[in-house]
């Protein structure tokens, strides 16, 4: 533009505005016709504008529901809060803070908004969404919906959702005063996972016999998030050929919520023209499935072999003497129990029987041998979970032809005060000449440990107890066992010397309310805690360790990371056992401060770089030093 040009605009310019000031100062009424040398043009008389306020109103968004699962949609409204002159035309901009988590993905305009007036536009990213809408027909109203604006949940996570209103007019053209535009937020939540039924606990009845009733129960968890119903079956192998495609026997339905549990019980199965002897069986779910063996014993035949019955009894009680069979056994002694063949007519040549303590805190078998053995290679004792049970066989033995038959005996070790059942099950007895006994009882015992403590504790291994305030070993297995520590197994003294690391107990926890996990997981599920699922697991766990203080809330390490650093997998991927030692490493947080995640190790992983087995085979002393070794890691330990 030239200078001339721009001179005469800024006279023009500077006439106008003093004919505005004029107009002002004049009032209405007065008039001005031009302003002469100075302008050059008139400026038309001009009457004062309506000062009529506009109509204020503010603008929100709306969410039909502010959390959605990923892959799932969500409507948000538009608002106008106070339409008190109706709505025509409005231009607006919804954005998303975070699109990663979620997008927009629709947007629908509201009140009959005439679609060649309107302007809608997505980002391709989903992150905002420009909407230009006039005219539209609504009533007047306290408040009028304009716009639906549709996002889809992407990812985990909550994002902010914004709202700028750049325009909005009445319904007769004229701009409301929007005092406030206000956005939302949106959460996005995982899917959930589908029901899964998994089986675990299989248990059939004992002693079965062809063509009778008999029991079968297994325990189903849902390890999903969501509710479901599944068939549980099952099957078994019925014509010898080692497969489970014979059809089902038993079936019944299970309802489950997400991560509950429940012990399916099939009673009175009774299958027919199945003979004798293992047979595979099966039980399964729409997820899983898991098996074991029934045996079928035969139906006794008195043909084919003499009658007897086998007892447990302590030695030298005789069968049918005046003697209690139940002889109470001293903690920390050992007592001797012999297997008899009550009426044996024909010698015992052959046998195959096993002893099961029911509860090893009590007493555990040490020592087991046969009676009357031609040769070790004919004779085979084995024990199994450290003294809980032994499993006996012999054969081409020489014993006394007839009468009461002694043909093994069995060392007890007492340990903690009480009672427990010792089961004897005979699973083959046979004469000298090779007949099988038909064996109508097998019955076991029952062995009682008591006390014989005077007050006055033992030092164990030349160890003495230091008063430092705490609760000794020894007042902790009195109050739980009621024997001195030094008479203790290896797996009590164990768990003995770990609540005493882990004093002082929380609130006011006495030392024979603290329980153990095996203790703890009898009284909830009624089994040991090894045989725990995963889940049981992480709950006794936790019971376990909170009484020992408050389970940590917000620690350096979360159970993640202690499961990558230990097994290069996430928590969630753990076994039941990987899972204990992982919750237990991450409940003793905090940490010593010179001891690094990396170096804790678990008690089997100490116990095998020592001596390459596991921690339940330790003997009783080497239990307690790993015990303690493992307890100082968390700066718990008996000095």
């Amino acid at each position: 533009m030239s200078g001339a040009a721009s001179a005469t605009l800024s006279t023009k310019a500077v006439a106008l505005l003093a004919a505005v000031a004029v107009i002002g100062a004049a009032g209405v009424g007065g008039a001005i016709a031009g302003v002469g040398p100075t302008g050059g043009f008139d400026v038309p008389f001009a009457q004062q504008a309506d000062q009529t306020p506009a109509p204020e109103t503010a603008v929100y968004l709306r969410a039909s529901d502010s959390t959605v699962e990923v892959g799932e949609t969500v409507a948000y409204d538009v608002v106008v809060a106070n339409a008190s002159a109706s709505v025509g035309g409005h231009v607006s901009v919804v954005s998303v803070d975070d699109p990663e988590v979620a997008s927009i993905t629709e947007v629908s305009l509201r009140r009959n908004q005439s679609a060649d007036a309107a302007d809608v536009s997505i980002a391709d990213d989903g992150s905002s969404a420009n909407i230009t809408a006039t005219p539209m027909i609504a009533d007047d109203a306290d408040s009028v919906v304009v716009a639906t604006v549709t996002l889809t949940g992407d990812d985990v996570g909550t994002t902010d959702i914004g709202l700028r209103v750049d325009e909005l007019s009445t319904e007769a053209g004229d701009a409301y005063d929007v005092t406030a535009a206000s956005g939302s937020e949106i959460t996005v939540e995982p899917n959930p996972d589908p029901a899964l039924f998994r089986l675990s606990e299989l248990n059939v009845s004992r002693n079965a016999t062809p063509g009778e009733p008999f029991n079968l129960s297994a325990t189903v968890t849902n390890d999903g998030d969501l509710e479901a119903t599944q068939t549980v079956r099952f099957t078994l192998e019925l014509d010898g050929n080692d497969t489970l495609d014979d059809g089902v026997v038993a079936s019944k339905d299970v309802t489950l919520a997400g991560h509950d549990r429940q012990t399916v019980t099939f009673v009175g199965v009774n299958v027919t023209d199945v003979g004798p002897g293992s047979h595979a069986y099966g039980v399964s779910t729409e997820n899983d499935s898991a098996t074991g063996t029934l045996d079928l014993e035969s139906t006794a035949d008195p043909t084919t072999g003499p009658e007897t019955a086998v007892l447990l009894l302590p030695s030298g009680v005789p069968v049918d003497g005046d003697a209690p069979s139940d002889v109470p056994l001293d903690s920390g002694d050992t007592m001797v129990y012999d297997v008899v063949v009550v009426n044996a007519s024909a010698g015992v040549g052959a046998q195959d029987i096993r002893l099961d303590v029911d509860d090893p805190t009590h007493t555990t078998i040490t020592d087991a041998s046969v009676v009357g053995a031609s040769s070790d290679a004919a004779t085979e004792v084995v024990f199994v979970d450290d003294g809980h049970a032994v499993n006996v066989t012999a054969a081409l033995t020489d014993t006394d032809d007839n009468g009461s038959v002694t043909i093994a005996t069995v060392i007890f070790s007492g340990h903690a005060v009480g009672t427990t059942d010792v089961a004897l099950q005979v699973n083959a007895l046979g004469t000298e000449a090779g007949t099988a006994y038909n064996v109508t009882a097998a019955n076991g015992t029952s062995v009682t440990v008591e006390s014989d403590y005077s007050g006055v504790s033992t030092p164990d291994d030349d160890e003495t107890e230091v008063d430092d305030g705490t609760v000794t070993r020894d007042e902790i297995t009195q109050a739980k066992y009621g024997v001195p520590f030094a008479n203790l197994g290896s797996e009590t003294s164990g768990e003995v010397q770990a609540i005493h690391n882990r004093q002082p107990f929380a609130g006011d926890l006495a030392p024979a309310d603290v329980k153990t996990r095996d203790e703890i997981s009898e009284t909830r599920y009624n089994v040991s805690f090894s045989e725990l699922d995963r889940q049981a697991t992480i709950e006794v766990q936790n019971e376990y360790d909170a009484q020992f203080g408050a389970l940590p809330t917000a620690p350096a390490y979360t159970r993640d990371d202690i499961s990558q650093t230990k097994y290069d997998t996430s928590f969630a991927d753990l076994d039941a056992e990987q899972t204990g030692e992982a919750l237990a490493i991450y409940n003793r947080q905090p940490l010593p401060g010179d001891v690094v995640l990396s170096e804790i190790r678990t008690r089997d992983e100490i116990t095998n770089d020592r001596y390459g087995q596991d921690f339940i085979d330790l003997s009783r002393q080497t239990t307690i030093d790993i015990q303690n070794d493992y307890d100082a890691q968390f700066g718990d330990a008996d000095e």
